[in-house]
């Protein structure tokens, strides 16, 4: 029980800490007025050529996944080679589910075709 006190004791801490950091800066920043200057994009003095502000295509977020999935199964895979001796059967048979388990969701995608290029 002592250890969900504990536990509770640091979520308030932090969700006190991060409250205070944001009222420091709401009472610490400087107040200014939002201008069509301050507002527009600002390229080394130079004239703005056409439109500054576009949206950005997030259509390579695939390949974050991918390659989160590659590393986590990187790093299970060289802890567990660490470590092997000492986990007995039902820790390699652990392993081994998680690395086809992640292995198949890459297949996945490699199948839907989602790692080429657009």
């Amino acid at each position: 029980m002592l250890e969900f006190a504990y536990l509770a004791l640091s979520l308030i801490v932090a969700i006190l800490f991060v409250a205070v950091t944001i009222l420091i800066n709401y009472k610490l920043a400087p107040i200014t007025e939002k201008t069509e200057l301050k507002s527009s994009t600002y390229e080394c003095g130079e004239e703005i050529i056409g439109e500054a502000h576009i949206r950005m295509s997030v259509q390579y977020y695939i390949y974050g996944i991918a390659y989160l999935i590659t590393d986590i199964l990187a790093m299970f895979i060289i802890i567990w080679s660490l470590t092997s001796i000492n986990l007995g059967i039902l820790g390699i048979f652990s392993i081994i589910f998680f690395a086809l388990i992640s292995l198949l969701g890459l297949g996945y995608v490699i199948k839907k075709g989602l790692l080429k290029w657009v």
